[in-house]
């Protein structure tokens, strides 16, 4: 009997009960009761005692202790734990034996980058307030290299028996303790939408590639379970995209920066919350600027800068992914499966034109090639080249645009921008080939951007007021209320368009006798075959002449100079590189440096020292030259090998008083080149040894050897021209073909060049 069951029956607080039937208790009270009766009460002749009735259902089973429950959880937990390393024992060792002559060489087994970019950009993102960027000891991203960077490879070795928990957040406590703090969390996180990843739970790993990203206080991280699984942890991504706002160049026109960052703090399952493409493509690119994450390795120096497809140097390198590189695939491979189902079809024009910059800054130059041309094929379907009434008069069973209408101002104006970063990718990588261009300018029919103010602030501005792509006069009339960096930067683009379409067309045109490309004083007809063609004096020649030169004296007052003291505006930098540039493309077919009256040669020279005095002028201040953009470099590299030119030209000519000045501006340009590299270490690499090469292919090896650079190496030339898989280093005959004087064939016979 329970005594538990007795209380309501009698007091016996002071009394103990001897389980007897009826007990002692109850025979005492029915005998004072009997005694001390009033007269005429009656009384049952026994006691009634109530431990005489015993309920006949089972005893209930003693409730068990907390403290009984977690040390048989602790069992269980240290019976699986000892399984776990059993099997990890075994697994390890297998691992180690397949994969030891692979890692030696890991490329991830620097922890730190020495990469660090300067701390304010010119987008107006300050990134001092976030931590663990640029030094990479701050309490965001950790410094550990790699190990953190990839949440989808997690360690199968437990640390210290714990099985990967770190108890830290419960201090001074036995791990009993500790198990029933970790239980009341358990119990009191939302399951619905978070839970505990055991990947980023506090491990602490060294340089390999496991583990997740550990959050800033403590190491059990709550993540949404519905986060793409191939993002980081939701906090790094963040610091990512903000490493991306900050730093990169067309970001804050590819997006509207405030609003975008907003939408992160959405639940990933929020249908504004951002593509996690375009999260991908965002990671990929930040990651550049930030220093705890190890860059793409840079290809061994016997690997061609000359080397078109990318794929052949995976295949010498045999390494994993970076980090950069796989959320670039991932990017991939998401915008081709949405493009594939017709879903985000104006997010992946976005994402091609992150993808487009990401592969020619890491010299991979086929992957940009059609990354810019697919960016632009898919942009004519949505409608992007075109804006109303500027629409097609035939009738159509497909609508003019495949996406919706822009529902607000800011929308309208994204989409705009998307364009014209997409068509300026594409045309600037148009200028380093022959190849023909994805779209016509006479199929763009567009506005031209806002200015980034009134971008940032949504303000609508009326057609009437702003500027088409097809104006007239849009390269040399500039509107003082639509002008800005960035719109410069757009019409010097349309210029290399212009000029890269007349060097194309220009064969087809003279040899059916267009009158745009013929001299008036030297017509096909009755040239010689042995007279020189002078096309200085073709209409379509002159009008882009004078059409370059009179766009860099239109630039507004307040836009001369795109250096004011410490400060750089890299579009207006461009922009103002663009026209030099320009010149060379159009001037320097048709130059010969050996001949003192050459114009095309007198061009083309001072377009390059044009382009050299603006790189003396930014390398004057401390403004890190990897944020200005990939075309800024190239730039550079053209009026590098413009001036490689003059020099072999002097150097036959024995001209003592141009060599010196020539070797001086070619070695400040590699070093231009060199310094780029020290950020952005692919592109610009590949720029400054495809300069090494032209100055040995042009002036030897006795001369390069006597400059102040590397020696270039004939050896490692000669090894993988034997290699099948590599791509040989041009002749130097056919490379400085394409700079010779063109002459005019007799008509119908097809044009040659000597």
């Amino acid at each position: 009997m329970f005594l538990n069951e007795t209380r309501h029956a009698i007091n016996v607080e002071d009394a103990s009960c001897d389980a007897q039937r009826p007990c002692s208790t109850c025979v005492r009270s029915h005998s004072y009761a009997v005694a001390h009766a009033p007269a005429g009460v009656e009384l049952p002749p026994h006691p009634e005692c109530t431990f005489d009735e015993v309920s006949e259902s089972p005893p209930v089973e003693t409730t068990e202790t907390p403290k009984s429950r977690f040390e048989r959880l602790e069992s269980r937990i240290n019976e699986l734990e000892s399984l776990l390393r059993e099997k990890d024992r075994a697994l390890n060792t297998f691992a180690s034996d397949q994969s030891q002559p692979q890692m030696q060489h890991h490329p991830f087994a620097s922890s730190s980058n020495a990469h660090t970019p300067n701390l304010v950009h010119s987008n107006g993102f300050n990134f001092d307030g976030i931590p663990g960027f640029a030094n990479g000891n701050g309490n965001g991203i950790p410094t550990n290299g790699i190990s953190n960077m990839y949440p989808n490879y997690t360690s199968s070795k437990p640390q210290n028996g714990t099985n990967g928990m770190d108890y830290t957040q419960f201090p001074n406590a036995s791990g009993l303790d500790n198990l029933a703090g970790v239980a009341s969390l358990l119990g009191n996180a939302p399951l619905s939408e978070a839970h505990i990843d055991s990947v980023s739970a506090g491990l602490n790993q060294d340089t390999s590639m496991s583990g997740g990203f550990q959050s800033n206080g403590s190491n059990l991280d709550i993540v949404f379970a519905s986060w793409p699984v191939n993002l980081p942890s939701r906090e790094v991504t963040r610091h990512l995209v903000e490493a991306y706002f900050a730093f990169h160049l067309h970001a804050v026109r590819l997006f509207h920066g405030p609003s975008f960052l907003a939408s992160l703090d959405l639940h990933p399952t929020d249908p504004r919350f951002p593509w996690s493409a375009i999260l991908h493509a965002m990671c990929a690119i930040g990651s550049l600027y930030v220093a705890s994450i190890p860059p793409t390795p840079a290809p061994p120096p016997e690997y061609p800068a000359h080397e078109v497809f990318g794929a052949r140097l995976r295949t010498l390198q045999r390494r994993p992914d970076s980090f950069a590189e796989q959320q670039a695939k991932f990017a991939k491979e998401q915008a081709e499966i949405a493009l594939d189902l017709g879903h985000h079809k104006f997010q992946c024009v976005q994402v091609t034109v992150m993808l487009t910059w990401f592969y020619w800054c890491h010299g991979r130059w086929s992957e940009a090639f059609l990354s810019a041309a697919q960016g632009l094929r898919v942009a004519v379907p949505c409608g992007l080249n075109v804006c109303p009434p500027f629409h097609t008069i035939a009738e159509t069973l497909r609508p003019p645009a495949i996406i919706p209408p822009a529902k607000t101002v800011m929308e309208d104006e994204v989409r705009r921008n998307t364009f014209w970063l997409a068509y300026a990718m594409e045309r600037q990588m148009g200028t380093g080939n022959g190849w023909a261009l994805s779209l016509d300018d006479q199929d763009i029919c567009q506005l031209l951007p806002l200015r980034g103010d009134q971008f940032e602030q949504g303000i609508l501005v009326y057609p009437s007021e702003r500027q088409w792509s097809h104006d007239r006069d849009l390269l040399t009339t500039h509107k003082d209320e639509q002008i800005d960096s960035f719109i410069l930067y757009v019409k010097a683009t349309i210029i290399l368009s212009r000029v890269k379409s007349f060097n194309l067309r220009f064969k087809g045109k003279h040899y059916v006798g267009d009158a745009s490309v013929v001299s008036p004083n030297n017509s096909p007809a009755s040239a010689d075959q042995q007279e020189i063609f002078d096309i200085k004096d073709a209409p379509a020649f002159q009008e882009l002449d004078k059409m370059i030169n009179a766009f860099r004296t239109s630039f507004p007052a307040h836009l001369k100079s795109p250096i004011i003291g410490q400060s750089v505006d890299p579009y207006l930098y461009t922009a103002s590189l663009i026209p030099h540039l320009g010149l060379i493309l159009l001037n320097e077919p048709h130059a010969r440096p050996g001949e003192a009256t050459c114009v095309h040669a007198d061009r083309i020279l001072r377009a390059a020292r044009a382009i050299v005095d603006l790189m003396y002028n930014i390398a004057s201040t401390s403004y890190d030259v990897s944020l200005l953009g990939l075309h800024s470099i190239m730039c550079w590299f053209m009026s590098g090998r413009v001036l490689i030119r003059f020099l072999k030209a002097a150097m036959q000519a024995n001209s003592d008083a141009q060599i010196p000045q020539l070797q001086a501006e070619i070695v400040f340009i590699r070093s231009m080149l060199m310094k780029a590299a020290e950020r952005i270490t692919l592109a610009p690499e590949r720029y400054q040894r495809m300069l090494d090469e032209y100055l040995f292919n042009s002036t030897g090896q006795t001369f390069a050897d006597s400059l102040p650079i590397s020696r270039f190496s004939t050896e490692c030339t000669i090894s993988l021209e034997e290699d099948s898989t590599s791509t040989m280093v041009p002749d130097t005959s056919r490379a400085t073909d394409v700079f010779m004087q063109y002459r005019a064939p007799p008509i119908p016979a097809r044009p040659t060049r000597r």
